[in-house]
């Protein structure tokens, strides 16, 4: 195998290789890497989460990682240990508010369900002057991502192996109601179908996540739009507009159309601009 990773490289790319032998490797390493083996929490981290990421949430030395992935056969990069993962949010001066709004997402997580939209949904109750409190099992990277970008500073506390409360405020220039913005999606039936016409079958892939229950729906579309060739497209069956999605396919730099077919039942294109 001449897989090459480094620092940089994503969880899920290390998966798709043998998965049970990379989580029984990296359990032996670090037992807190026992987390991957719950799908709900391997599927919320892997693919926002890259090996220098996961040293941090685990607080293993980045060589100890990457030898042991070099033994079981990647090949390693020789500035892997220099490298520093882009998508690490710049630090930013926390200062502690007066008050915060608390959130456990523990019960959450415990019954194998995605607690994003909770979380964001918390967000969006902050008064001005108030911070939000976040009590987890894990240091919450791509949450930190997320809130990061839109001015949150940040303070991580490992009370414990299974217990890490993480604390966000508002920076001071950004002391207004928080706004995490939902994309207007394009429901254009007209549009929606001139463009698949562009597409010719062979450049279509097709998924159904209408039956899926959540997150899956979510996280099986984004499993395929890494590998989305710029002449290709996505066609999505889905239930209903992913708001949660769209900010996700933004950053990969896509765009998406809908097209309303009826209750429950809704067609999305995903595709390169």
């Amino acid at each position: 195998m001449e897989t090459t990773i480094d620092a940089n490289t994503k969880i899920s790319q290390l998966l798709r290789f043998d998965r049970e032998l990379v989580i029984t490797t990296l359990v032996n390493l670090n037992g807190k890497f026992s987390k991957l083996r719950n799908p709900v929490l391997r599927n919320l981290l892997v693919k926002r989460v890259s090996i220098a990421d996961a040293c941090k949430i685990s607080q293993t030395p980045l060589a100890d990682f990457l030898r042991s992935m070099e033994q079981i056969g990647f090949r390693v990069t020789k500035t892997a240990e220099e490298a520093v993962a882009p998508d690490v949010p710049a630090e930013i001066t926390f200062v502690d508010p007066p008050d915060y709004l608390e959130l456990d997402v523990r019960p959450i997580l415990a019954l194998y369900k995605d607690p994003l939209k909770e979380i964001l949904d918390t967000v969006k109750l902050l008064k001005t002057k108030q911070g939000l409190k976040l009590i987890n099992t894990f240091e919450p990277l791509p949450l930190i991502h997320l809130l990061a970008e839109k001015g949150f500073a940040y303070r991580v506390v490992h009370e414990a192996p299974d217990l890490v409360i993480t604390y966000f405020n508002r920076a001071a220039q950004n002391s207004g109601p928080v706004e995490i913005p939902v994309v207007a999606p394009i429901i254009d039936t007209n549009l929606f179908d001139q463009a698949i016409a562009l597409f010719s079958p062979e450049k279509l892939t097709t998924i159904d996540v209408r039956a899926l229950e959540m997150p899956k729906p979510m996280l099986s579309i984004l499993e395929l739009t890494p590998a989305l060739a710029p002449d290709g497209a996505l066609f999505v069956y889905h239930k209903k507009i992913p708001v949660y999605l769209l900010p996700e396919l933004e950053k990969q730099g896509l765009t998406y159309l809908f097209k309303n077919i009826g209750p429950g039942d809704v067609h999305m294109l995903i595709f390169h601009p």
